[in-house]
């Protein structure tokens, strides 16, 4: 939920991993993970054993995610009041609304403007969503969910039916299409998440998911930089985001939620000016500063920090 979640670096002083956590627990103090023992975990995404821990992540070196450890045991709701939406939304609502026409062409490709759709914005935030939808597809009936069952905008609000997220799971209503733009790498549990929502998909029925993807800088900074690879891990693995994609594991999830591809792109996506991202990660220095800046200006031709797939059952 880049629309309806704070991306910042989650680094709130000290934060227990509660006793009842079992594995992997410990204790995160600036960023770093301080643990007496360290017993062996698993991949949330495989199950592997095989994990890379650094600073407050660890990286599966069999799918490939990276993970924000320790796990949490739930994901984390968000804005609160008005002003903590406004603020956010002062800043992404333009992004989003590029973004989430970009997405709706994608994921609805032949379907007729006149077309009588159910369709869910899971995770949907503010609900800057439902009116971009409506003003493409006015038969549309759109129902909007999210942990927080406040999150929605005053403005945005009456453009959704609103799913309680208490009773989501055992609501009956179903949908012709689902969409999760940005909020895939907030689930505390994705594969789960996926079965859950797969079974309210009507017959024929679709899921978009648009989600981070690891680029070049991940790899790249892991091996040449370990100062700006701690950067980065500061600024895009929180407990806001809580995993960043592999095209590897996505695709391991989705096949273990027994979803299909229907057609796959990774491309450049931005929800946020270039300077939140740089601050997020705590680069001060000007030169890089300036490298961050062009690097975001050129994005379309040299990043492709993100996944957008259509899957269906």
């Amino acid at each position: 939920m880049e629309k309806g979640a704070r991306a910042v670096a989650g680094f709130l002083g000290t934060a227990e991993c509660p006793a009842s956590s079992g594995p992997g627990c410990g204790t995160l103090r600036n960023g770093i993970m301080h643990t007496d023992t360290m017993a062996p975990v698993t991949c949330k995404i495989c199950d592997s054993t095989a994990l890379d821990i650094l600073a407050h992540t660890a990286r599966c070196k069999d799918c490939g995610v990276l993970l924000y450890y320790p796990y949490p045991e739930a994901s984390q709701p968000n804005f609160v009041t008005e002003d903590e939406k406004l603020n956010w939304y002062s800043a992404s609502a333009q992004f989003n609304h590029d973004n989430f026409t970009h997405m709706l062409r994608y994921a609805m490709e032949g379907q007729p403007m006149s077309a009588s759709l159910s369709i869910l914005d899971f995770g949907g935030g503010g609900g800057q969503f439902a009116p971009i939808c409506k003003s493409m597809f006015p038969r549309a009936a759109v129902c909007l969910v999210d942990i927080n069952d406040d999150s929605a905008l005053n403005g945005w609000a009456p453009f959704s039916r609103r799913i309680p997220f208490k009773d989501f799971a055992s609501d009956s209503t179903m949908f012709d299409v689902i969409f999760l733009n940005d909020v895939f790498e907030h689930l505390h549990d994705p594969v789960g998440t996926l079965h859950l929502l797969a079974g309210k998909l009507n017959d024929g029925g679709r899921m978009f998911i648009d989600t981070p993807r690891q680029f070049w800088i991940y790899p790249l900074s892991r091996l040449l930089a370990r100062k700006l690879h701690l950067s980065v891990l500061r600024g895009t693995v929180s407990l806001a985001h809580l995993q960043i994609w592999s095209d590897r594991a996505f695709r391991v999830a989705t096949e273990r939620a027994r979803l299909r591809v229907v057609k796959s792109s990774t491309w450049a996506e931005f929800t946020m000016p270039w300077e939140f991202y740089v601050n997020n990660m705590g680069i001060t220095n000007p030169v890089l500063r300036f490298a961050a800046r062009a690097a975001y200006k050129a994005s379309g031709l040299i990043l492709r920090n993100k996944i957008a797939c259509v899957l269906g059952k």
